[in-house]
C-alpha cells in the first residue's frame, strides 16, 4: 500500500519551514553523483499585482525505521510532488547501506532522501510537528514509538503505522497485549479486526496526552499484519469525544453473541454538552441466548475505521493508473472490499460459527444476507475474513433467523446443556423471510470482481525466526523438500563436528 499515490486534497499545509536537515550523505555528495547534466533550476512562480497565491509546500516524510532505505527511496521516486524524505535507523550498517542505495538511485534520490543514524524515538521527540507523513513499520509491536510519533506529525498530517505482532493482538497472550496496547483482546472470529481497533485505540490514547486526536482514513488487515492510516489533529475540545469512540466488548463463551458498551456518553441541554460515563451493564451476568457467561475485552476503537470517501478516491486513482502498480490486483481487491463494508458497524459475525454452535447445515451467504435485509437491517462483507458478515441487526434477530433456518433444515438432537440446544429450545419471535433480496449481493459480487486473492505460492507466510533449528514439525511452514534438505545439511554438519572432535581427542591422547 506504500506505493499508492495520495490525492492532492490529502496534502496538508504546514507553516513549518521545509528546510532539509543536513546529513552526512548530502554533505559528501559530489555534483557528478547527484546532478544530471543539463538540469535547469526551477523558476519561481510569477505573481501578478494584487494576486495572493497560497503556497502548498511539498509534504515531508519521515520513515522512522528505514533499514536499507527501500521504502524511503520508493517515496522519492514514485510519489509525485513529494518533498524531503528522512530515513532513520539506529544501526550503523543499515545507515551505510541506505547511503549507498541513495547514491545508486541517482539525482532524484540524492536531492530528496537523507539518511540519519539516530534513535527514532529521540529524533521524533526533538522534531515536534515537523513531518506531514510519518511511516512506522517496525518488526513486531509499534507501541514504544507511538508516543513520540504522534508528536512529530503536523496538524492534519498522516501517521501510517504497522503492527506485525498478530499473536499478541489476537489474544494468544492477552496480558502482553494489555501491557503494550492498554487493551485486552478476545479470541473470536473477529480477532483480526479487533487487532485493528486495539491499535487505533492505542494511538488515540497517546495522541490525547498532547491534546490531539486521530481520524482513521484506512485500516487494513492483510497477510500477517495490520496497518492503519490516520490523520492527527490538535483540539482540546474535540479530544473530549474520545470516550464516545471507545467501547468494551462482551463475548459469550458459549455462542457467537457479542455486545459493545461505550465508555462515555453525552447529554445535550440547550447549547451546552455534558460528557458523562456510559450506562452499564449492557448485558446480564449470563447470555440471554445460551445462558453461558461473558468474557470482557477492550477497550477498542468502536468508531469508523475507514473514511469511505477517501477510500473511493484512492480506488479511483489506482484504477486510473493500474499499469503503474505490479500489485494492482491485490490493491484493488482490498480497497474494493473495504469500500463496501458497513463503516459504522464494529466487528463481525461468522456464518460458519453460527452454524457450528447449532450443529446445523449452513445457509448460503446470499440466503442469510437476504433474511437479514428482509428483516429491515443492513449487512455487508468484511475485508478481514471472506466468511465474515457485518450487520447492524441485534443478536436476537440473528438467532431468530437461524432458528427459522433450522426449522426448515432439522438437526439431530443434542444434549440439553449445550449452547445450541438452549438456543433452539426458544421459539423465534421473528419469522424470517429467506426470499432472495435485491441487495443480497454487493456491486463487486454482481460484477464478479475478485475480492480475495489466493496466496502467491505454496507455504506462503511468516518463516522461522533467524537462528531457530529446523525440525520435521516445520513442514507445514517450509515444505517437505526444504525441510528434508535442511535436516540433511544439519546432519552433515553434526558429522563434521563429531569427526573434528574425535581427531582433536586422538591428537591429545597420542601426545
Amino acid at each position: 500500500m506504500s506505493q499508492q499515490k495520495l490525492p492532492e486534497k490529502n496534502v496538508s499545509i504546514s507553516d513549518i519551514d521545509n528546510k532539509p536537515n543536513g546529513s552526512d550523505v548530502n554533505a559528501e555528495k559530489s555534483n557528478e553523483e547527484c546532478e544530471e547534466p543539463g538540469e535547469k533550476p526551477q523558476e519561481e512562480p510569477v505573481k501578478t499585482e494584487g494576486e495572493v497565491q497560497a503556497e502548498v509546500k511539498p509534504p515531508r516524510v519521515l520513515e522512522a525505521l528505514s533499514a536499507s532505505g527501500l521504502r524511503a527511496l520508493r517515496y522519492a521516486r514514485e510519489v509525485e510532488g513529494i518533498g524531503q524524505v528522512v530515513a532513520l535507523d539506529n544501526d550503523k550498517e543499515a545507515v551505510e547501506a541506505c547511503q549507498r542505495n541513495i547514491k545508486f538511485n541517482g539525482s532524484v534520490a540524492c536531492s530528496k532522501v537523507e539518511s540519519h543514524l539516530a534513535d527514532a524515538c529521540v529524533y521524533m521527540l526533538t522534531n515536534p510537528k515537523e513531518f506531514d507523513v510519518v511511516d512506522l513499520d517496525p518488526y513486531g509491536s509499534p507501541s514504544v514509538f507511538l508516543d513520540s510519533a504522534v508528536q512529530s506529525v503536523v496538524d492534519g498530517g498522516m501517521l501510517m503505522c504497522t503492527a506485525t505482532d498478530m499473536a499478541v493482538l489476537c489474544g494468544a497472550n492477552g496480558e502482553v497485549c494489555y501491557s503494550k496496547y492498554g487493551s485486552y483482546p478476545l479470541r473470536g472470529k473477529y480477532c483480526h479486526e479487533m487487532a485493528l481497533r486495539i491499535l487505533l485505540a492505542c494511538i488515540e490514547s497517546h495522541a490525547n496526552r498532547y491534546k490531539r486526536y486521530i481520524v482513521p482514513v484506512l485500516s487494513v488487515q492483510m497477510d500477517f499484519y495490520v496497518r492503519v492510516f490516520v490523520r492527527i489533529y490538535t483540539s482540546a475540545s474535540a479530544m473530549k469525544n474520545t470516550p464516545l469512540k471507545l467501547s468494551y466488548v462482551y463475548q459469550c463463551i458459549g455462542c457467537d453473541s457479542f455486545h459493545l458498551q461505550s465508555i462515555g456518553r453525552t447529554v445535550s441541554k440547550n447549547t451546552s454538552v455534558r460528557y458523562l460515563p456510559g450506562f452499564a451493564p449492557v448485558v446480564p451476568r449470563e447470555c440471554s441466548h445460551c445462558e453461558k457467561k461473558f468474557n470482557m475485552g477492550g477497550p477498542i476503537w468502536s468508531a469508523p475505521i475507514h473514511d469511505q470517501e477517501w477510500v473511493a478516491n484512492i480506488l479511483a486513482d489506482v484504477k486510473s493508473m493500474k499499469d503503474r502498480y505490479p500489485a494492482y490486483d491485490r490493491i484493488s481487491a482490498v480497497l474494493t472490499t473495504i469500500s463496501e463494508e458497513l463503516h459504522d458497524v464494529p466487528l463481525f459475525l461468522s456464518l460458519h460459527n453460527l452454524c457450528a454452535t447449532l450443529k446445523c447445515t449452513s445457509p448460503s451467504a446470499v440466503i442469510f444476507r437476504s433474511a437479514v435485509i428482509n428483516a429491515g437491517y443492513r449487512i455487508s462483507g468484511t475485508h478481514v475474513n471472506p466468511l465474515g458478515l457485518k450487520s447492524d441487526a441485534p443478536m436476537d434477530i440473528i438467532w431468530d433467523i437461524m432458528r427459522c433456518w433450522v426449522k426448515n433444515h432439522p438437526v439431530k438432537v443434542q444434549p440439553a446443556d449445550q449452547s445450541g440446544s438452549v438456543i433452539l429450545a426458544k421459539e423465534p419471535v421473528l419469522q424470517a423471510n429467506f426470499a432472495r433480496a435485491v441487495a443480497s449481493l454487493s456491486k463487486a459480487q454482481e460484477k464478479k470482481v475478485a475480492r480475495f486473492l489466493p496466496n502467491p505460492e505454496r507455504y506462503w507466510g511468516p518463516k522461522l525466526r533467524a537462528g531457530r533449528q529446523i525440525t520435521s514439525k516445520h513442514i507445514s511452514l517450509l515444505g517437505e523438500e526444504k525441510v528434508n534438505g535442511c535436516l540433511s545439511h544439519q546432519d552433515s554438519e553434526l558429522d563434521a563436528k563429531r569427526q573434528k572432535a574425535e581427531r582433536i581427542e586422538d591428537a591429545t591422547t597420542g601426545s
